[in-house]
């Protein structure tokens, strides 16, 4: 290992250090998140959630497990990319695309003191953001078709948005909302296939004013 660092130019040489890792703690937490499921594929796992809902099974957080280890992937095939390119002699500079959660977390960055009572808090499979009426809104974000919007507040009351298959009954597309009271309905703020910044969006401009979202039956 210090004869291939060796041959590598000092700053080329902590990129591909800091890629490594990466790659590295993603493949462990991606272990962790599924080994209680006893599976290594997330399509076995999302069949299971799809099963689960259909029969009246909580989807969560299974659903929310199952968006981190496609995050988790997406994070590990840019940064294996990344190390391709900056291993190749006279290869021309190479960005690999940035998964949802990082591009919605450079624009909510823009966004602090007009939205947030403190800066958003970037993890490895999400989002924490906390508005200033005191709701705390956790973001898995792996697709525009794919996502969980989940959100306490201020006296704990616990609702969510997400696309998790398998409800029964509700408006065309996956999407619905998880109310305070337990029932699940119609999501009324975002689209599947729009992009994520818009719904985001849409949900915290909805969070700011009415957390419970009473205004939408």
């Amino acid at each position: 290992m210090d004869s291939f660092f060796d041959a590598l130019e000092p700053e080329q040489a902590a990129e591909i250090e800091q890629l490594a890792r990466v790659m590295y703690e993603a493949r462990e937490y991606r272990r962790l998140l599924l080994e209680p499921y006893h599976t290594d594929d997330p399509a076995e796992l999302l069949a299971r959630i799809e099963t689960m809902t259909a029969a009246g099974q909580c989807e969560h957080p299974t659903y929310e497990h199952y968006l981190a280890v496609c995050i988790l992937d997406e994070t590990r095939k840019a940064a294996r990319t990344l190390m391709a390119a900056r291993l190749r002699d006279n290869q021309p500079a190479i960005e690999a695309p940035a998964a949802c959660h990082l591009t919605l977390y450079e624009a909510l960055t823009k966004e602090v003191g007009q939205m947030f009572s403190a800066p958003p808090e970037l993890r490895q499979d999400a989002l924490l953001l906390r508005l200033s009426n005191g709701v705390e809104l956790t973001v898995h974000y792996a697709s525009p078709t794919a996502y969980s919007l989940r959100w306490k507040t201020a006296d704990g009351q616990q609702l969510g948005i997400d696309t998790a298959p398998g409800h029964r009954g509700l408006g065309a597309g996956p999407q619905h909302l998880h109310r305070a009271d337990g029932r699940v309905t119609d999501d009324p703020l975002t689209r599947p296939g729009q992009p994520p910044w818009d719904n985001l969006q849409a949900v915290i401009g909805a969070l700011r004013d009415d957390p419970l979202l009473t205004a939408h039956k």
